[in-house]
């Protein structure tokens, strides 16, 4: 089974390369089926390869929005082939930094392609919160972090607040023990 990696783990920093379907560690049937039990399994909406120590253009998300799809899903080597111009700001978490939420401007929409489980190529359209998601692992498959924009002020604000969450939470954990 796959385990889930934490900043400061330079694999995050990584700008990985496509997967190959030919000659992989690990089939795709395989890699999104692990991929998207961690992802439930630590309560999230997306995670990609490097978050999870495989060197590929690969990751999982939940739509919530995606017309006719009600089930979490892989994406490999996924490019992006449009954005909106209209962008909207929100706040974003990322697994591998737990507790962490900084606000990130994103496109309201996008249009993705990518190759399913099955090597089939798909275009579709992406809206608000499943475009946010799209990007937010896109960057992680191009070595970037949603803490690589902020400020150091602001990163350094929003870390003290997480490390006084996380404190709380090994309270909690720690209490019924």
């Amino acid at each position: 089974m796959l385990e889930l990696i934490k900043h400061p783990n330079p694999i995050l920093q990584e700008h990985l390369p496509d997967y190959d379907f030919d000659n992989a560690d690990i089939s795709p049937h395989d890699l999104e089926e692990q991929m998207v039990q961690l992802m439930i399994m630590e309560n999230g909406r997306g995670l990609a390869a490097n978050q999870v120590g495989v060197r590929a253009r690969v990751f999982v998300i939940r739509p919530e929005n995606l017309e006719g799809v009600h089930t979490a899903f892989a994406l490999f080597n996924p490019v992006l082939l449009a954005a909106d111009e209209e962008q909207v700001q929100d706040y974003e978490g990322c697994l591998s930094f737990p507790n962490l939420f900084l606000p990130v401007r994103r496109p309201k929409n996008v249009v993705v392609q990518f190759l399913d489980r099955d090597k089939k190529e798909h275009i579709i359209e992406l809206k608000d919160m499943d475009a946010r998601c799209f990007l937010h692992e896109l960057d992680h498959l191009n070595g970037v972090c949603f803490t690589d924009g902020m400020s150091k002020l602001k990163l350094d604000l929003a870390i003290k607040r997480q490390r006084k969450l996380n404190g709380r939470a090994q309270q909690r954990t720690t209490v019924g023990i």
